[in-house]
This record gives C-alpha cells, structure tokens and sequence, in this order.
C-alpha cells in the first residue's frame, strides 16, 4: 500500500475538492437567504400578535362597556 498518488488519482481529487468548494459556496448562498426569510417571517408575525391583541383589547373594553351600562 503506496501513500503515493498517481497523476490521476490527484487530479479526480482537485476535482473532488473543486466540486466540494462549489457545493458549499452555493449552500451559503442558500442558507443566508433562508436566514433573511426568517427575519422577515419574525417580524411578520410578530406585527401578527401586536394587531390581535390591540383587537382582543379593543373587543375587550367594548364588551365591557355594553354590559356596564
């Protein structure tokens, strides 16, 4: 068993390697636009839960001032 490569065998691996570094560029690429959607998805829902409970308070203080009267 050789530790020795062979011409061909160290080319199939800078392409290996090639391919590998692609892969990943482009997985980071994907994965910071993941990220962004998120954020947003975040903020979205969070405006969600600000808007219904400025209704369920609003609903609230009607409901109380019907059968207060």
């Amino acid at each position: 068993m050789s530790s020795q490569l062979t011409g061909v065998e160290l080319g199939k691996m800078i392409q290996a390697v090639d391919q590998l570094s692609t892969e990943v560029d482009r997985l980071s690429v994907r994965l910071d636009q993941l990220e962004s959607q998120l954020d947003k998805g975040k903020g979205v829902l969070l405006g969600v839960f600000l808007v219904a409970s400025g209704i369920g308070a609003a609903m609230s203080a009607i409901i109380q001032k019907v059968f207060t009267s």
